[in-house]
């Protein structure tokens, strides 16, 4: 089997998404499966040769299209993360049309629910979104994070095979490696994650618990990485660190942090009920009790046991967070357990999930494979 996994296009128009889940869903993924088949695996950022020098898809020739169809043509398997693009989109079902590749897009975010309003979407007009739902109801095999994602992507492809939809969780691997915290009598509690957080932010009610508990508290420090929050809190004992390119968040970054508790606040929505709980597994890897809203992707841990769940007020946030600062026993029992279930959330284990997805696409048994829409797509693009 010969599989190619493309980790972006290489011109302005797809640059918004290339962080962290460029890492996570595709790039370390695929360092599992090398580890344990002799397929053909190769990696690109962009199948088509000096793309960065490029602004748009529209200043490509007929002859660089035509040698990226030809190299596109060689494999058996194409998967990507989705993109704003049709043009290329369109490029990959003219290759599925002439050579028969199968094409498999990864789908990380409910696109069908998206906020426009937030930060992170400045960048997509109304028809990006609009091209991306396209894809997500065409393309004939998506791979994605979650179960409750899966079922509202398979609810918006009703012509297309439920099965086609096919999960295979974040996990972050062993090697994401923290020592052990000991921060004495300070406390820290800390937060991490982009500015497509910021209505969780804000509307969780997690912020002013957290003002509260430091005016109570003159030992807890605050540490918010990535979304700033600092216009609420005592500056004497908040720190900002501003996002970093995955890689770095990995070596450079997560390696330092010393949260002794972390915090998921996620408002109540459909976005925010297609995301993952790698949050929840980054912490635990830290070391740091996680105490999230009770929605989402965190519905399925164990409320006192493995994480904190909490309803999104103010003073649901602040006794959560104040038991955890006055009960440290609890805190570090939380934690121990945490960890020891962390054990079935490995990325290793996302090689064989990936073996066993590709096989079956490969051989067309268990999904569908439908090519007569690839040729559809082509006549009315």
């Amino acid at each position: 089997m010969k599989l190619l996994a493309i980790h972006g296009i290489g011109f302005s128009e797809n640059k918004h998404k290339e962080k962290a889940t460029d890492l996570w869903r595709l790039a370390r993924p695929i360092w599992e499966l090398k580890k344990h088949v002799d397929w053909q695996i190769d990696e690109q950022p962009t199948p088509i040769p000096n793309a960065e020098k490029y602004k748009s898809f529209k200043e490509f020739t007929k002859e660089e299209l035509e040698a990226a169809a030809v190299n596109l043509g060689k494999y058996d398997i194409i998967w990507s993360m989705y993109m704003t693009n049709p043009s290329f989109y369109t490029l990959l079902r003219t290759v599925q049309a002439r050579y028969g590749t199968k094409f498999v897009m990864d789908v990380d975010d409910d696109l069908f629910s998206i906020k426009i309003d937030n930060p992170v979407w400045l960048k997509l007009t109304d028809e990006n979104v609009y091209h991306m739902q396209c894809m997500v109801r065409d393309v004939d095999y998506i791979t994605t994070t979650t179960e409750e994602l899966a079922e509202t992507l398979r609810s918006k492809r009703p012509d297309k095979p439920k099965d086609s939809v096919i999960v295979v969780p974040n996990y972050i691997p062993d090697t994401y490696k923290h020592d052990p915290i000991d921060n004495g009598d300070k406390i820290v509690i800390g937060y991490f994650g982009g500015s497509s957080h910021i209505f969780d932010i804000e509307k969780s009610g997690m912020v002013p618990a957290v003002e509260r508990i430091m005016h109570e508290h003159r030992n807890v420090h605050f540490v918010a990485c990535g979304m700033p929050v600092e216009k609420y809190l005592p500056k004497g004992r908040y720190t900002y660190l501003e996002g970093a390119p995955s890689t770095d968040w990995v070596d450079k970054v997560f390696p330092t942090l010393n949260f002794d508790i972390a915090l998921g606040p996620l408002e109540e929505s459909l976005f925010a009920n297609g995301k993952s709980d790698i949050k929840w597994q980054e912490s635990t890897r830290m070391g740091a009790v996680f105490i999230a809203s009770d929605t989402g992707p965190y519905k399925h841990l164990n409320n006192g046991v493995n994480a904190v769940l909490v309803d999104n007020t103010p003073e649901k946030w602040y006794n959560a967070i104040k038991e955890m600062i006055t009960i440290p026993k609890r805190r570090k029992l939380i934690v121990e357990t945490a960890q020891q279930d962390l054990k079935t959330h490995r990325l290793e284990l996302n090689g064989y999930k990936l073996e066993e997805v590709f096989k079956n696409i490969y051989k067309g048994s268990a999904y569908a494979d439908n090519l007569t829409s690839a040729k559809s797509f082509i006549l009315q693009a």
